[in-house]
Parts: structure tokens; C-alpha cells; sequence
């Protein structure tokens, strides 16, 4: 996975010219959360290996270990001091770190991506990898860490997302978060920023308008920062109701807009005017956040994890090296050969060769499957 210091990291779709799809789901299965509990128990996640002599050293040295750090290490390095400064505030004091990660906005709404609503296996698997992270630094530094993760449905406005759906999908992860046992981590809502500022939304629509202006006036800063997010903004704006085999063109970029049928050429405008104005809305709401203080508010000292890793964030693995997609942005599917769980598009398992198990779980609150299983 590419790391993007401005948004989500993105993974291309395989050929698009490919629209023959397989009849290879066999028969459904149902689990209990006590199986799927049992699945994520028996797959031992590797442990960062703590160095140096005092806590902050060997807490900072964990976010240099190969199965933590994701993005370059001299974000990380670059700023060592200023780090094990931020570290000392809670271990002189002998209290709990307080970490904090933006994200888990909402299943992705392009058909070809997945096509469920709600949290699946695939977040669980970030929330138990985050775990795993939590436990090593208490076993390095008895007071541990809690985590607090802002979700980001505010997004979903800007991106076509109902907000029922970023509410229910928050809750949903909360949900399956304490079926876990997770006693580490706090969620909370982006969104809940907004009632902060009685002027909020007046400042949010003249930030909207001077990143308007900073756009058309083509100012460098502003450029970089949007021509850094468009790609992945481009993909992730909702294109429910679509056609499946019209969004296969529309996303095909070896089809250029002259070649496209005029209904899919039609899309890739919309798409193309609708990801504009997202990038804006992201960067205004982003800038509003920082603006307000907000994060530093919540949590004092607040140390920022990230999957898109830039100065100040600490950048971490989401789920495992070789995985190379978010999970908001696929469906889980479990390789039993190697014993591994990867994120895939759902275009691409539904185009493969190869037999496949949907798995439900009975304490879903959708009826979609909430993995997949590789049959061979």
C-alpha cells in the first residue's frame, strides 16, 4: 500500500475490460461472534520489539518496527525529539499515553468496491492489529495507552454517504469493538466539533470559499495539497445506483472521456465536477478542526496515529504489510492456505476463477457477509 499524506491511500482496479463475471459463491454459512472471535484469536499477530532505556525510548522505538511503521521512517526520525518530549509528558507522570487516529469514515459507496453499509471483519481486523500495538506498549510501560478513535462520517455529506449511514456504521464499530473486549480504545465523532463553535458552519462556508478562490487563483500550497488528494477523492465518491458494467468503463482509465458511451462519459463528469467539490469541503473541515483546537481539546497532548503518514503523525500498518487496501474500501476475504485475511475489491472476487464462501454473522446488523472465504 502507497501512503498519501493527505487522504486515504488508493489501490487500482484490476482490468476493467474484464466484465465476464463468475458463478463462484457456493452455499452461505452463518457464525457466531464466539467463531469469528475464535478466527481473529488463533492468527498471532507479530509484536514491535521495544529498545532503549527509558519508557518514552522504548514506547517511541515500537513506531520504528517493521510491523508498525507505514510510510517513510524519517517522519518519524525527523523528529525523535519532539516525539520522546510529547511521550515524557505521560510517562514522568506515570500516566497512560493518549493516542488518538482519525478514520473509519464509512464504507466506501462504489459497487465495484464493496456493497455493504455497516463495519465488517475488515475493521476488525485494523481494531485488533490496533489492539495488539496497545498491549505491547503496556507490556513495555505498565500504564499503557488508550486510544480514541475520531470517526469521520462528517464526510459523508460531501461524498454522498446519507448521514443515517455514517451514524449507523460508527455505531455498529463501536458495537463490535466492545463485543471484542477492546477496554483500550474510545469512539468518538468527528462531527462533534461542530457544536463547539456556535459560528461554525458561517466559518466553514467562508473557508469553503477562500479555498475556492486559493484553487481558481491557482495558489502552489493549495495545488499540491489538491492534486495530492484527487486521485483518491475521485474514488471514493458515491456511485450507488449506477450500473455495474457503465461504472467498469467509467473507472477504466485506459478508456479515454471520447471513447466512453455517452452514459458512463456522462458519469465520469459528474464524478469528476462531485470529487472537486469534496476536496475542498475535506480541507475546509480539516482546516475548521485545527482551527477550533479540537483534537488538543479532547484529548490533551492528543499523539496522532495515522494511516497517512506525514510529520507529526506517527504512521502505522493498518492491517499487514501485504495488504494492500483499507478496509472501508473492499471485502474481507480469508485465504485458509495461508492462513491470512487480505481486502479486495469486490469486482475482482466476483470476476475470479477461483470458489468463495460468504460468511454472515449472526449478530450482524446487515445481511450482507461479513467476510469471505477463499475455497481454492
Amino acid at each position: 500500500m502507497q501512503s498519501n499524506k493527505y487522504t486515504y491511500p488508493y489501490t487500482p482496479f484490476r482490468d476493467l475490460f474484464d466484465k465476464k463475471l463468475s458463478d463462484n459463491f457456493r452455499a452461505p454459512r452463518h457464525e457466531t461472534w464466539d467463531a469469528v472471535a475464535a478466527l481473529l484469536a488463533r492468527r498471532r499477530l507479530p509484536a514491535p520489539v521495544p529498545a532503549g532505556n527509558s519508557a518514552a525510548e522504548r514506547v517511541f522505538s515500537m513506531f520504528l518496527d517493521d510491523e508498525v511503521l507505514f510510510g517513510s521512517p524519517e517522519y518519524v526520525l525527523d523528529m525523535k525529539e519532539d516525539w520522546l518530549r510529547r511521550f515524557r509528558r505521560f510517562t514522568d507522570a506515570d500516566e497512560p499515553l493518549q493516542f488518538v487516529l482519525l478514520g473509519f469514515p464509512f464504507k466506501i459507496p462504489v459497487p465495484l468496491k464493496t456493497d455493504r453499509v455497516l463495519p465488517d471483519m475488515g475493521e476488525m481486523l485494523i481494531l485488533r492489529r490496533l489492539d495488539n500495538l496497545l498491549q505491547a506498549i503496556r507490556e513495555a510501560y505498565p500504564p499503557g495507552a488508550v486510544l480514541t478513535n475520531f470517526t469521520e462520517g462528517a464526510f459523508g455529506k460531501s461524498e454522498g454517504v446519507p448521514a443515517e449511514e455514517c451514524t449507523a456504521y460508527a455505531h455498529f464499530l463501536g458495537e463490535l469493538a466492545r463485543m471484542a473486549g477492546l477496554k483500550d480504545m474510545i469512539f468518538k465523532d468527528l462531527s462533534d466539533m461542530e457544536a463547539t463553535a456556535p459560528d461554525f458552519e458561517a466559518r466553514y462556508a467562508e473557508k469553503i470559499a477562500r479555498l475556492e478562490t486559493l484553487y481558481v487563483d491557482k495558489d502552489a500550497a493549495f495545488l499540491e495539497k489538491y492534486q495530492g488528494t484527487y486521485p483518491s477523492m475521485y474514488r471514493i465518491i458515491s456511485t450507488k445506483g449506477v450500473p455495474v458494467e457503465v461504472l467498469m468503463d467509467v473507472y477504466n482509465e485506459a478508456i479515454i472521456d471520447r471513447d466512453l458511451p455517452p452514459d458512463a462519459r456522462q458519469v465520469r463528469e459528474d464524478l469528476r465536477r462531485r470529487a472537486h467539490e469534496a476536496i475542498i469541503a475535506y480541507h475546509a473541515y480539516l482546516g475548521m478542526r485545527d482551527d477550533i483546537g479540537y483534537i488538543e481539546k479532547e484529548v490533551p497532548g492528543a499523539l496522532h496515529l495515522s494511516v497517512a503518514p506525514k510529520p507529526g503523525r506517527l504512521g502505522i500498518i493498518p492491517i499487514g504489510r501485504d495488504c494492500i487496501r483499507l478496509p472501508y474500501h473492499g471485502i474481507p476475504v480469508y485465504d485458509p492456505a495461508r492462513d491470512a485475511f487480505s481486502i479486495e475489491y469486490l469486482i475482482d472476487v466476483q470476476r475470479d476463477t477461483r470458489a468463495y464462501t460468504p460468511v454472515y454473522l449472526e449478530e450482524d446488523r446487515e445481511e450482507k457477509p461479513f467476510y469471505y472465504v477463499l475455497e481454492g
